[in-house]
């Protein structure tokens, strides 16, 4: 995958355990929601950034994106005092305190950190509140040695009847729909992570046996759960493995003919 010619301006040179002089060189390592964005097309998406305009759009997802940022600070702070203490009340005012400071210094305006804030209640009187109380890790980075790709999962923990899970949560301004894109490339992003722990933890026989996406909704008090376990879980793995094979070829390709057109 990386047997083209080395650009040796990028070499590093450290010095290794033994105390001797021994070349680094940097590999490309890209995101998950990369690969995603690059491999699988979407032609809703497309056509409603066609009629919306990209200024409009661009200002709509980041609206979108910081009232997420809220929300995941106020679920994320619970979330971790609960599995601590046990302590609904205990967890409930943390969250309620600190998860504003956090977000001023992020620079969320009030308003989204209020919109964060309602939809964190919508979690907190749901069925999922105490989900996770059996937590092995939050905002946990992973990524894959063999196939060069990163991810953030915000939560890691044991689930009552599978065992080894992971969770994401977003927002979403409605339900997503079945047999989607959006679906798709959820499933694919959650393929992907279970892949890498499984990679990462293999010495230790650990395999992540479910994976979901959690979606508090802005229109509905109910919540929405895209999972994947067994059999679907283990083939979209193996899909997300494919598309990360498949990115780094395209981009393989993609510098071998640029750097064709520079020696014109």
């Amino acid at each position: 995958m990386f047997d083209e010619k080395l650009d040796l301006t990028k070499v590093k040179w450290i010095v290794n355990k033994y105390g001797y002089p021994a070349p680094y060189y940097p590999l490309p390592c890209v995101s998950v929601s990369t690969i995603l964005s690059e491999m699988i097309e979407d032609p809703e998406f497309d056509e409603w950034v066609r009629k919306m305009g990209k200024e409009k759009v661009d200002a709509i997802m980041k609206a979108a994106g910081d009232r997420g940022t809220a929300m995941h600070a106020f679920i994320e702070h619970f979330v971790n005092t609960y599995a601590k203490t046990k302590d609904v009340s205990v967890s409930l005012s943390f969250t309620q305190i600190e998860s504003p400071k956090k977000l001023i210094e992020q620079k969320i305006s009030p308003e989204k950190i209020n919109e964060g804030r309602e939809m964190f209640y919508k979690f907190y009187y749901s069925e999922y509140s105490n989900k996770f109380t059996d937590l092995l890790s939050s905002e946990y980075v992973l990524y894959s040695p063999s196939l060069f790709y990163r991810g953030k999962t915000d939560v890691i923990y044991k689930d009552k009847l599978y065992g080894l899970a992971i969770t994401d949560y977003k927002t979403s301004s409605d339900f997503i729909k079945k047999g989607s894109v959006k679906e798709y490339k959820y499933k694919c992003q959650l393929g992907g992570y279970g892949a890498a722990l499984d990679e990462l933890y293999k010495h230790k026989n650990v395999k992540v046996n479910k994976c979901s996406i959690l979606c508090v909704n802005t229109k509905s008090e109910m919540l929405q759960e895209i999972e994947i376990i067994g059999t679907e879980l283990e083939e979209y793995k193996e899909k997300f493995k494919t598309l990360a094979q498949n990115y780094h070829i395209r981009i393989k390709e993609k510098e071998q003919i640029k750097n064709n057109l520079n020696e014109i």
